[in-house]
């Protein structure tokens, strides 16, 4: 009686062994397979690409009336979701804090007005340039600075983080106030606070077309070129916008776009 016992025992044993190692191995599988889901397969599969933006520089992104994002990037990262089969979800943030939200999985993209940089390049993945450009001085018609050497001494607004931040710091002897929202440097511009900003060429053009106070003065400060970015490593992903981006070119729709938002 005794050795029937052990011997139903032993079974029992060899039983939950057994399904104890199919389990592993069933649960190792679906680790290995959620494991080789890449960062686009997650976007497909949930339907949507989220986007990292600071709505503080028109033309490129901005709140409109209804409280709306709108601008150029909107605009064309809508395409891109659209050429993707998803659709798009924008994340208002900081410009400073798109990146890290980038690298830490909180968007899956940014999109801003960032301009091509070794910094950035070397935190984050960037497109295909789908805009080229420059930072620009830009002051008021009575400020009495004429050129980049006038602003010794002088204080001058800038977006945090951007690259006009950088661009404005060559200026000789300049005071630079870097601002979490770019539109307030003009409002500081226009009551005298600042005696000039520093933006891209796009922005300071809109910026001038609508007030005639501004003027932009001297040449350009830099040459940059504007793209998305991607978490490092999200190759597919990366070349899926880079496809979307070569797609709308090609069809027009990115010349329609600046167009639309008045972009040289």
């Amino acid at each position: 009686m005794i050795k029937n016992n052990k011997k139903k025992f032993t079974i029992i044993l060899i039983t939950m062994l057994v399904a104890a190692i199919f389990a592993g191995c069933a649960a190792k599988k679906t680790t290995t397979t959620e494991t080789k889901k890449t960062a686009l397969d997650k976007i497909k599969a949930a339907g949507v690409i989220t986007m990292g933006n600071s709505p503080d520089y028109p033309p490129f992104e901005t709140i409109d009336d209804k409280g709306n994002i709108v601008g150029f990037d909107i605009d064309l990262a809508n395409e891109i979701a659209k050429e993707l089969g998803v659709k798009l979800e924008i994340k208002q943030m900081a410009f400073d804090t798109i990146i890290t939200a980038v690298q830490s999985g909180q968007v899956d993209i940014g999109m801003s007005g960032f301009s091509v940089t070794d910094e950035r390049k070397a935190k984050v993945d960037m497109s295909a340039p789908y805009l080229v450009g420059g930072q620009v001085i830009v002051t008021t018609t009575d400020s009495g600075i004429k050129s980049a050497a006038d602003l010794n001494g002088q204080k001058v607004a800038v977006g945090i983080g951007s690259t006009c931040e950088k661009a404005a710091q060559t200026i000789k002897g300049a005071k630079v106030v870097s601002l979490d929202d770019f539109n307030v440097g003009f409002v500081m511009l226009k009551n005298k606070s600042v005696k000039a900003v520093v933006a891209d060429i796009t922005v300071a053009n809109n910026y001038v077309a609508k007030d005639s106070t501004y003027v932009i003065v001297d040449k350009p400060l830099t040459y940059e070129e504007t793209a998305a970015i991607t978490k490092k490593g999200n190759t597919e992903l990366m070349k899926a916008i880079n496809d979307a981006i070569s797609k709308l070119e090609k069809e027009g729709k990115i010349k329609e776009f600046k167009t639309k938002w008045k972009i040289q």
